[in-house]
């Protein structure tokens, strides 16, 4: 295997799979990325047996060929090198030059043979998506999935569609059990994937979404088969494993009633939340929400911190409301709002609340109330 390419384009490629090799397994072929050339493209690949990832680029193959190599000193040595254009050179007992310059650089491999294989079937349709509105679904419900790996079907995101007139919506839905955060779509062709029993991704395989949506203006290419969702954008294609497991119904959550309704500007409230964050640990990260006639008056105590207050002008003519809350997920919930203007409609007692942004009902996210 010989060939030379942009130093920027294959670092870019390197990048690409660092969140996917596995940093602990049996399996040290794992931690390395595939680089395979061939008919003028140079080919990585990386797997952690849930999630594949191949992206090619253009390159200038003088013998075709493949090796793997750790992804993470590749990349290490790339982004240290300083020309435009690297050589790329598989030498005897898997050795592999690296050379940019007058810096050479000699590393071990493991032969390609042993990479477990990523392949993409080209049999499976493709539906288009703007990569902008992905993005943004996965922004809004991220934040909102649990940790808890004992309930493996809340570590991810609910992605399901539905045919609405003409077009489709598209919608995400996370949860951990005290706060739900859905988010929707639409697309305007009908035909679009069809997920009415929805699906769930998992944690990781986001993230690495979100990343190979970063940048991205234009569409991507999204399809569900096998226990797979894939996305493939110009020269990338990514591949997760869906997890197998019934999620919640989250309509049941959704409040019938609307609570007393509060409406604020976020940077406002939000500065304000974060004032009152600053007071939490992970003891004690409550905050008491008192409403009166346009005021909202706050208040968060720490033993192991302190005090802090703070009182803002809000729209508000409900009768007087005293609620709690984890002054982390108010935050969490308006840092994903575009909108200036937000609504919270507060629950009284125990009932949980939710936040919209005003005149628009295609994000929400639903916070329970802590005990005063």
């Amino acid at each position: 295997m010989e060939f030379t390419t942009r130093r920027e384009t294959i670092l870019e490629g390197v990048q690409k799979t660092l969140g996917i090799v596995e940093k602990k397994t049996t399996m040290p072929i794992l931690n390395n990325v595939l680089v395979r050339a061939e008919q003028g493209r140079v080919k990585l690949m990386a797997t952690d047996r849930e999630i594949g990832l191949i992206t090619q680029y253009d390159a200038d193959v003088s013998a075709e060929g493949d090796i793997t190599l750790s992804a993470r000193k590749l990349s290490e040595m790339l982004r240290e090198l300083q020309g435009e254009t690297i050589l790329f050179q598989k030498q005897e007992n898997n050795q592999v030059l690296i050379s940019c310059g007058k810096v050479v650089y000699r590393i071990p491999g493991i032969p390609a043979e042993d990479f477990p294989l990523v392949v993409f079937d080209e049999s499976v349709r493709l539906y288009p998506i703007k990569a902008q509105v992905l993005r943004d679904l996965i922004r809004k419900v991220y934040f909102a999935m649990s940790t808890d790996d004992l309930r493996r079907n809340l570590n991810g995101v609910f992605f399901e569609t539905e045919k609405q007139g003409e077009g489709c919506q598209v919608r995400m839905v996370a949860t951990d059990g005290h706060r739900l955060a859905k988010a929707c779509a639409g697309v305007e062709d009908p035909g679009f994937l069809a997920l009415e029993k929805g699906v769930i991704l998992p944690r990781k395989g986001l993230g690495e979404i979100r990343k190979l949506l970063e940048g991205e203006d234009g569409d991507v290419d999204v399809a569900i088969a096998s226990g797979m969702c894939m996305i493939k954008t110009a020269n990338t294609v990514l591949k997760v494993s869906l997890i197998d497991a019934e999620y919640p119904d989250y309509r049941r959550v959704i409040p019938s009633e609307p609570g007393k309704q509060v409406t604020f500007d976020k940077n406002t409230i939000l500065h304000a939340f974060r004032s009152m964050g600053v007071m939490a640990n992970d003891r004690y990260s409550g905050v008491i929400v008192r409403l009166t006639e346009n005021r909202m008056i706050l208040n968060s105590q720490n033993p192991d911190v302190g005090e802090a207050s703070d009182e803002i002008e809000v729209e508000y003519r409900e009768a007087e409301l005293e609620v709690g809350y984890n002054v982390r997920y108010l935050i969490d919930a308006l840092e994903v709002i575009d909108e200036k203007d937000v609504v919270f409609d507060v629950g009284a007692g125990m009932k949980p609340g939710v936040i919209h942004p005003l005149g628009n009902e295609q994000y929400f996210c639903i916070i329970m109330p802590l005990k005063l």
